[in-house]
């Protein structure tokens, strides 16, 4: 309840700045453009409790990046990554947007650290009407379609719908008893309605929802609770370093549900820091491995490795992939806006994608004026603790509506 009354009033602090502080004037179509150069900006979690998940990403998106000014750029501009570190805060992220837009003047924004900041954010970025790709997938930004805001892959909704199908329908279990372990941030509240719509839609009962901090190294009242609550499914809406918390500590009292991720708990790392603790443990994911043979991923490592050499750690980590592919998809939408660019012409540039192969890095991506999500569709992976990797069982699926 501490933090959430935190978190609105940060809100609406921000709002207050925005309002009263100091008066900006409007950015033009082609701020952030120079003849030759394309200024974008990030602001990350670079060394807070998100950072594992946020640092591969962003390396992602500068890599692909750094690849294609190589390549001469997108009609001989190339580009410039403004990279701020948020720290997964509320506060720092929305400090981070001011300096991005209003010093830096960036042509466009690939990141915001959290979904609490996204939400910040939102009406500032349709003020400034500043194009946007939003790691933070939920439907807030993107149903009903938002006029600056993109984002890739399956939305945390999406996840857990997939999750819910896959329980009741595909696994047939009778009167499945499922809980939810989640963060109290906005992501985690996230995940809160979507589990209690899901629950509601199947007529079930809820066997419990339990918080985890993040950056916690400890959950075992919250195990405790679920074992007293006979729950037989459990759902990790969390980052992969609570998601392996909530293993170690089921581990140590001997609690064995069936477990099941979202995006940010299909980590590899979760393997190797709990072992065989997550043998049985399946997850959803828009994106694929370092360690598949797909055409884009074959691609991605060739280019990649001549960068980064055999020591780059963060290429490995599947945040990296989805990095690699919002730089695609932005990059496309470079393409598409044509020599003559403006912020409005890059939107229509991303709402003419249409089936765009992503050589199986993802589903194919489309979008469109009233779409402005790449893909709806997701794959589920099972750990396979013995080679620390997540191996896909299912091709990409999509959430029922």
């Amino acid at each position: 309840m501490k933090k959430s009354i935190t978190l609105l009033l940060t809100i609406t602090l921000v709002s207050a700045l925005f309002l009263f502080g100091v008066t900006v004037p409007y950015a033009d179509e082609t701020t952030g453009l120079t003849g030759e150069t394309i200024k974008v900006g990030v602001t990350s979690d670079v060394t807070g409790p998100t950072s594992q998940i946020q640092t591969p990403l962003h390396t992602g998106i500068k890599t692909y990046l750094q690849h294609i000014n190589d390549q001469g750029g997108i009609y001989g501009r190339k580009f410039k990554v403004i990279i701020e570190d948020g720290g997964y805060s509320v506060a720092r992220d929305v400090a981070n947007f001011k300096k991005l837009v209003y010093k830096d003047q960036i042509f466009m924004l690939f990141e915001i650290g959290s979904t609490g900041s996204g939400v910040a954010l939102v009406s500032q970025i349709t003020k400034e009407k500043l194009p946007t790709l939003m790691t933070s997938t939920t439907d807030f930004f993107i149903r009903p379609t938002r006029p600056y805001h993109f984002t890739e892959g399956a939305t945390y909704e999406d996840e857990i719908k997939v999750l819910f199908n896959y329980i009741v329908n595909v696994l047939k279990v009778k009167e499945p008893r499922i809980a939810l372990v989640r963060a109290d941030t906005e992501h985690g509240k996230v995940g809160s309605r979507t589990f209690r719509k899901q629950l509601e839609a199947y007529g079930l009962k809820p066997a419990g929802e339990e918080v985890i901090a993040p950056g916690a190294i400890e959950a075992s009242s919250q195990v405790l609770t679920l074992m007293r609550a006979k729950a037989t499914h459990v759902i990790l809406h969390t980052t992969e370093g609570n998601a392996a918390t909530f293993f170690r500590e089921a581990k140590r009292f001997k609690y064995s549900p069936m477990s099941l991720g979202t995006k940010y708990a299909c980590a590899e790392d979760v393997m190797r820091i709990v072992g065989d603790a997550a043998e049985n443990f399946v997850a959803t994911n828009s994106f694929s491995s370092w360690y598949d043979d797909s055409p884009g991923m074959l691609k991605m490592r060739e280019i990649s490795l001549k960068y980064h050499g055999k020591k780059g750690k963060y290429m490995l980590y599947r945040h990296y992939t989805q990095g690699w592919c919002q730089a695609i998809l932005v990059v496309e939408g470079f393409k598409n806006a044509g020599k003559d660019l403006t912020r409005s012409g890059l939107v229509k540039g991303m709402e003419s994608i249409k089936n765009l192969d992503m050589g199986g890095l993802m589903a194919n991506a489309t979008f469109s004026p009233t779409k402005h999500q790449g893909t709806e569709y997701c794959r589920i992976y099972k750990a396979d603790v013995k080679n620390i990797r997540f191996i896909p069982f299912t091709d990409y699926i999509k959430a029922a509506k």
